[in-house]
């Protein structure tokens, strides 16, 4: 017999605003002598240009390589390892975010170097040059796994491939991308008003905002206000689509739609529904396509909504070439099942407390 366990106690931190216009969110915790900070900063690759593809990863990879002013990305590696700290920097597909880690002792000799990465970049061009070959590499092997293009193919699918959400960088998009670009993608969307600033771990919330506003304060750089990303309004193309590639024994599929948002009415009965139907170990899909037929390893589904913009619902899996049509028209019957099949009290209750224990992990 086991107590029960403790209710989870979601943490409340911090919020107010810099005289710069950053907003800042504070979250002691002093179990651990670390501190931890993000800046997440609304941008995103949505605005890349059609023919600059890559310009917003170049962006968020030489923020932090191409060292600030002060010191080179070298010598920056170097002074954070001497103190077992670190500062990060990317940007995806809508937003961008930079951060540290160090420990107590460390905080304001790193939150002064994580203040110069995001305010006085210098974006060195040989970083730049290093930067574009990586990315060029990572397009020279995207062919090598088949589970990846199925993926890959899968989102441009839906999205449409000419569209911001279905597009894709390639070397010519790279090699157009210049630092000036570079530069002024960066003057565009890094200023305090459109940053969000989070700090976690072992600090006195009153001087951490005294320091904070020392620190930043003096950057006053503002911009117009950035604007809505892109819609999703590329037009349904059911169908089936092939891609060949003889080198693999087995077949990955991807099968799905355009999801939904977070503040659909419906996004937690769908939350459920999913879990039911390919959610883990005890859904349908497990239980049917992999456990009585055999016919895959890897078989599962998701209903994945996005804050912004439609996310995806989606079906995958792999099977052996021999059993593929045999696999999907399996998966088909019971996506109809969940149409047409009464979900028992009992499925219901375990669906629903799989979906409510996976919140806990964001309050860890």
């Amino acid at each position: 017999k086991f107590p029960p366990l403790p209710k989870v106690r979601i943490p409340q931190p911090e919020i107010f605003t810099l005289s710069n216009g950053m907003k800042v969110y504070l979250l002691e915790d002093h179990e651990l002598p670390l501190v931890r900070g993000q800046a997440l900063i609304r941008t995103g690759n949505l605005f890349d240009p059609k023919e600059k593809r890559g310009l917003a990863e170049l962006t968020g990879t030489v923020l932090r390589s191409g060292g600030t002013q002060q010191l080179t990305g070298d010598q920056l590696d170097e002074k954070l390892e001497n103190m077992a700290a670190s500062v990060e920097s990317g940007i995806g597909e809508s937003s961008g975010s930079a951060g540290f880690s160090c420990l107590k002792e460390n905080t304001a000799t790193v939150l002064q170097l994580f203040h110069d990465v995001l305010v006085t970049p210098a974006f060195r061009q040989e970083k730049l040059d290093l930067a574009k070959t990586q990315i060029k590499s990572a397009i020279s092997r995207r062919n090598d796994e088949a589970n990846s293009i199925a993926s890959r193919e899968f989102y441009r699918m839906v999205y449409g491939r000419d569209t911001p959400y279905g597009g894709e960088e390639e070397y010519d998009t790279i090699d157009a991308v210049s630092r000036k670009d570079i530069v002024d993608f960066y003057q565009r969307y890094f200023f305090p008003k459109n940053i969000a600033l989070s700090i976690y771990g072992d600090f006195d919330s009153k001087q951490m905002r005294t320091e904070l506003e020392s620190v930043f304060g003096t950057w006053t750089v503002t911009q117009p206000p950035v604007p809505p990303f892109p819609p999703v309004d590329a037009p349904p193309m059911p169908g089936v689509f092939l891609v060949s590639k003889r080198d693999v024994t087995q077949t990955f599929f991807e099968i799905g739609h355009l999801g939904g948002e977070l503040k659909d009415k419906d996004f937690a009965a769908l939350s459920v529904a999913s879990d039911v139907f390919g959610g883990g170990f005890s859904s349908r899909l497990f239980r049917e396509v992999r456990t009585r037929l055999g016919y895959a390893y890897s078989i599962g589904a998701d209903w994945s909504a996005n804050y912004d913009h439609p996310g995806v619902f989606r079906i995958s899996g792999s099977t052996k070439t021999q059993s593929t049509t045999a696999t999907i028209e399996a998966v088909l019957k019971q996506l109809d099942g969940v149409r047409t099949q009464e979900i028992t009290d009992n499925v219901l209750k375990v669906a629903k407390e799989s979906v409510l224990n996976s919140l806990v992990f964001a309050f860890e």
